[in-house]
């Protein structure tokens, strides 16, 4: 993606983004404004429904109080004839009374104006429930058993002129229909499909009036008593619902009228109450678009001149990128992008040069790289001959080691861990089965040579060889004796052709054990015995002269007087050590230190009560774990052997 098209997308982004902040919080704005006044407009008309009923409850009771004073009424002489024709007239008087009755004090109906049920008793039930001795007024809202349909009843006691006696009872009636034309429709504006559910319940809920299903009225309990039989705060509760608004009016005293613990109920659903406000939105969303899609435009141009230079520029660094330093670069204006081409076209020109150096230097290069190769082809070669001599030289010194059968054939429990430093080198070991009159002798020995590799090789053979000359040819078998022969041999061998001193020599240690009576000499210079006896935790440890054979001075006898000899008498299942100092003087670990001849006698000790292979393996094993973040530091030579 180019820059115009990114700088087109962030303008655009930036207008998209501001015109939708501006338009959340606008229409959050309008939609809470337009809220508050719904509110308002439903609490004020709540009020006035209020009202209005309570005015016509009261003015209703007090026309059957005036009426129930009448002496027609109140005189006992009246004949059921002359009440009829006065019941007659005064529902001729108020044409929102539907008719009048006028019951005895056992309610039995005297009169009525519709000349319906006389004579007959009225049940104990409805407003004959209401009167009390203190309580001479009722009211309320039933089915009229003579009537057949619901009304109002408001009824009044009728009592004597003369002694205040209580003589009968007083009702009117109205249909409930005369309630519409009390409340009428409202609505939240001069929209009628506005329109506002009105509801008039009583204390238990039932449905006393209803504009929008009639036919509830008395048999249907209204179908959110339960959210809003909790709202008893005093004036108009407001409720708002997933679906609804709800504005609720407990029934109040007008007057002297206290009321019947009724409630106004006025609620209108959301989609109808809030119709209007998709309409403002829409007429926003109308004059907003013409106004977006200018500012898209401008944003467009702005991003075409702001990114016209660059991309100029652009063109001539992807020029540039390819080699073409020749390109003209756009260096006419003076703002960043501008001084940007400048130095461009200034670094261009320095490029050039450098280049044309760089083709000087990569000529002399390429013939200083055809000497390397050369050079390098006369290394592989070298090497290569130098690979194969020192491969053939280890065979050559793996051919002077005697084979581990030769150890097994006498100890079958024994084993050999030899690891060069390098892939020959300076450690060897020696064993051979001899004989001396009628006695056999199992001799073994470890040896570390000065020096590595071919170094190390070669001292190794030698002395390898002169053992099996002064052992085999020369028939010594005294340890001590062997050690200060090999030491005038090596002596000889390195001081022929000079006469300067050499300190080249090895450290050695000789096993001679009596296959007979297990008897066993040890004699070493710098390599110590260690004996693990069967049964025992702890290994003994024979050390020898820090002194290197080969260099041991003073003649024969002189360096003979100066080693010493052990003898030590073995048992079977004794075990015997000998090995180099390659071993413990490895480097590794997690602060990569030496492994310390305390921690190698330690793993000999702990690992000597599992088989002889077992053991072999958990030293190798241990050595490889050491070592493994290390280069191996030395040449290593381990032996080991159980007495059979």
């Amino acid at each position: 993606m180019n820059i115009y098209a990114k700088l087109t997308i962030l303008c655009l982004s930036l207008v998209l983004f501001t015109a939708g902040v501006l338009s959340f919080f606008a229409d959050q704005k309008v939609e809470q404004t337009f809220k508050e006044e719904i509110v308002t407009s439903m609490t004020q008309q709540s009020k006035g429904i209020s009202s209005d009923i309570g005015r016509f409850m009261f003015s209703r009771l007090n026309d059957i109080r005036i009426a129930s004073r009448n002496p027609y009424f109140s005189t006992l002489s009246t004949n059921p004839e002359a009440l009829t024709q006065h019941l007659q007239d005064l529902e001729n008087l108020n044409d929102q009374y539907y008719s009048f009755s006028f019951f005895d004090t056992n309610r039995v109906r005297i009169a009525d104006s519709k000349r319906i049920s006389i004579g007959q008793q009225h049940p104990n039930s409805i407003y004959w429930t209401k009167f009390g001795p203190d309580q001479d007024i009722a009211v309320d809202v039933s089915k009229s058993e003579a009537v057949g349909r619901v009304v109002m009843h408001f009824a009044s006691k009728v009592r004597n002129l003369t002694d205040d006696t209580e003589i009968g009872v007083l009702v009117g009636r109205i249909l409930v229909d005369e309630l519409f034309k009390i409340v009428g429709e409202y609505s939240l504006s001069s929209d009628t499909s506005r329109n506002l559910d009105i509801h008039l319940i009583d204390s238990e809920g039932t449905i006393l009036y209803s504009n929008t299903n009639p036919s509830s009225i008395l048999n249907e309990q209204y179908y959110q008593y339960d959210l809003v039989a909790s709202l008893n705060e005093p004036g108009v509760n407001f409720l708002e619902t997933q679906d609804a608004l709800y504005f609720v009016t407990r029934e109040t005293n007008y007057l002297t009228f206290t009321g019947n613990d009724w409630t106004l109920i006025l609620s209108i659903p959301k989609e109808r109450a809030y119709a209007p406000l998709n309409q403002i939105r829409n007429q926003i969303l109308w004059a907003v678009l013409p106004v977006l899609a200018l500012t898209i435009i401008m944003a467009l141009v702005a991003a075409n001149i702001f990114v016209k230079p660059i991309v100029k520029l652009s063109l001539a660094a992807e020029e540039l990128s390819k080699g073409n330093l020749d390109i003209e670069l756009p260096t006419g204006s003076n703002d960043e992008i501008g001084k940007l081409a400048k130095q461009m076209a200034s670094t261009s020109q320095s490029l050039i040069g450098q280049i044309e150096e760089q083709r000087q230097t990569n000529k002399q290069l390429i013939d200083q790289k055809t000497q390397i190769e050369m050079q390098k082809n006369q290394l592989v070669s070298v090497s290569s001959q130098i690979r194969d001599s020192i491969s053939y030289a280890e065979r050559i010194q793996r051919s002077t080691l005697p084979p581990i059968s030769t150890l097994q054939g006498v100890f079958p429990e024994s084993f050999v861990m030899y690891k060069p430093k390098d892939i020959i080198g300076g450690d060897f070991y020696w064993f051979e089965r001899v004989r001396r009159g009628n006695n056999e002798f199992m001799i073994v020995a470890c040896g570390d040579c000065t020096g590595h590799g071919v170094p190390g090789a070669i001292m190794s053979i030698m002395g390898s060889n002169q053992l099996t000359n002064i052992i085999y040819y020369q028939n010594y078998i005294d340890p001590k004796k062997i050690i200060s022969r090999l030491d005038k041999v090596i002596k000889f061998e390195l001081q022929r052709e000079t006469e300067e001193v050499n300190r080249d020599g090895m450290e050695i240690g000789i096993c001679v054990i009596d296959l007979d009576t297990l008897k066993m000499e040890f004699a070493g210079a710098g390599i110590p015995l260690r004996i693990m006896k069967h049964g025992s935790e702890k290994m003994t440890i024979y050390k020898t002269p820090r002194q290197m054979v080969g260099g041991i001075e003073g003649d024969e006898q002189e360096v003979h007087a100066q080693l010493t000899k052990e003898v030590i008498q073995l048992d079977v299942k004794d075990r015997v050590f000998l090995s180099s100092d390659g071993y413990q003087d490895q480097f590794g670990g997690e602060y990569d230190k030496k492994f310390m001849s305390k921690n190698f006698n330690k793993l000999i000790e702990e690992s000597s009560n599992k088989p002889i292979a077992d053991q072999q393996k958990e030293i190798e094993k241990t050595f490889i774990e050491w070592s493994k973040n290390t280069s191996q530091t030395d040449d290593v030579c381990v032996l080991g052997f159980e007495i059979k």
